[in-house]
């Protein structure tokens, strides 16, 4: 037996969710709302979706594979979460403890320091304590004008 490929093969994975005696135009619509659904919710906007509908108590990161290379969010609600920051080092930790966040600060960078200052590395790193209670997202987007396009295949 043959194997589907390209269109066909989406449409029979589809027609598992939509009747066959779906309407053309009503097709071609769930398609538009499906694909639209995808483009216009960012990162930022699903973890805000999910921490809205989420029961319970956690610390969370979230990536997508479109952003991967310069998006992540960090999210808390009912759990502590910390992120660090350190430019001289170009590394950013995070984790549900405050004490794990200070592992930057025993790590060498191969290639030295990124920026040179007179100050260790203790005087340049930032730490960020997200609202454990209110619950907090932060989005961390180290990109670039020229990254304004997603990573598309």
């Amino acid at each position: 037996r043959k194997q589907q490929r390209g269109a066909s093969s989406a449409m029979a994975t589809l027609a598992k969710f939509v009747s066959s005696d779906a309407e053309d135009d009503e097709l071609a619509l769930f398609i538009r709302a499906a694909v639209d659904a995808f483009f216009d919710n960012d990162l930022l906007h699903s973890t805000r979706i999910f921490l809205e509908d989420a029961k319970g108590s956690f610390g969370i990161m979230v990536s997508s594979s479109i952003d991967a290379h310069r998006q992540v969010c960090v999210a808390a609600r009912g759990q502590t979460m910390s992120i660090a920051f350190y430019p001289r080092k170009g590394l950013i930790c995070y984790g549900s403890e405050q004490a794990a966040v200070k592992a930057g600060l025993n790590y060498e960078n191969p290639g030295g320091s990124l920026v040179h200052s007179s100050f260790d590395e203790s005087h340049n790193a930032v730490r960020l304590d997200l609202d454990d209670l209110g619950g907090e997202i932060a989005l961390l987007d180290w990109g670039y004008a020229s990254d304004a396009e997603p990573a598309i295949s």
